[in-house]
């Protein structure tokens, strides 16, 4: 889906968006920055907002977290550039920021958490994954792949609201959602099934305007034939591309299974639900995944600065 490679590339640079990428002693990540500058992305490196060392230290300070630490414990979190790259984006003096290829998710969802700051609409960090076929004629994204390991029916809901703004934003294409169970339409009863159908009933009432529906199977959310049998009156007809997984289990399984047995190009966790853009990379990620992450990232810069 090169269309949509170019689409978040050109935004992405249209945003003039200021990106650190705090981990760029790992190669990968050095080749990915020189190519995104050679793209005209403006990569900037935290060491040069050592000047503002004061300035960062302040605000650290001023975060329930760090109640009562000395200065000393102060200064060496600071020290670590994934903490200081936080802070200069959470002061904005940056705009957006990449990492995880050395760094694991927990480290960089706690620090963002810590720093950057979860948004008052979502009261939660979850993540997606915009997965793109190997003939690039389908993608769809998946939620949630890497965060909330057991999210309650509330959580669901906003994880799809998110997730559905997120498709539209990277893929231009209006969300198609279907909340995902082992059951469909009451085919099972079960706890975790009546946490899918809650769901379904708080997105509808906040999110009219957005299709969807569920609770149901894989393929009767995704292959119109099946649909059609399982559910002649859904509103979806088999033609969802936002998919919601129950818990995380599933969703992590599933992404990486669609990745590894179907050939589908995953890109990345991307987090959503933060003041900011942040993004966490897997440790596997190819200089290509590093390449377009930031580039979603600087894309988002807008959407955020609009809100």
């Amino acid at each position: 889906m090169d269309s949509i490679r170019d689409r978040i590339l050109n935004k992405g640079l249209d945003s003039k968006a200021k990106i650190i990428l705090p981990e760029i002693m790992d190669e990968r990540v050095f080749k990915a920055s020189k190519i995104l500058e050679n793209k005209g992305f403006n990569i900037v490196d935290s060491n040069g907002y050592k000047n503002q060392f004061e300035k960062y230290l302040d605000y650290i300070n001023s975060l329930p977290f760090t109640k009562n630490w000395p200065l000393n414990n102060l200064k060496e979190f600071l020290n670590n550039p994934i903490n200081l790259s936080m802070t200069i984006v959470a002061c904005g003096d940056a705009d957006a920021l990449v990492c995880g290829v050395i760094t694991p998710s927990s480290d960089v969802i706690r620090s963002a958490i810590r720093i950057v700051g979860i948004s008052p609409e979502s009261n939660n960090v979850s993540s997606i994954f915009l997965m793109i076929s190997p003939d690039k004629k389908k993608v769809f994204t998946f939620a949630d792949c890497a965060v909330i390991p057991e999210p309650d029916s509330s959580q669901l809901s906003q994880i799809a609201k998110e997730s559905a703004f997120f498709h539209k934003l990277l893929t231009g294409t209006d969300p198609i959602v279907a909340f995902l169970s082992f059951s469909t339409k009451d085919s099972a009863s079960h706890y975790r099934v009546d946490k899918v159908k809650d769901a379904v009933k708080i997105f509808g009432k906040n999110n009219p305007e957005i299709l969807h529906d569920g609770e149901l199977q894989l393929d009767a959310a995704i292959i119109p034939e099946i649909n059609k049998i399982k559910v002649p009156k859904s509103s979806i007809k088999g033609e969802a591309n936002v998919l919601i997984f129950p818990n995380l289990d599933a969703g992590n399984i599933a992404y990486k299974l669609t990745q590894r047995l179907a050939g589908f190009s995953a890109w990345g966790p991307l987090l959503q639900g933060l003041n900011k853009p942040v993004h966490d990379l897997s440790r596997g990620s190819s200089i290509e995944d590093i390449v377009n992450v930031s580039a979603i990232a600087a894309m988002q810069t807008k959407v955020y600065a609009d809100v």
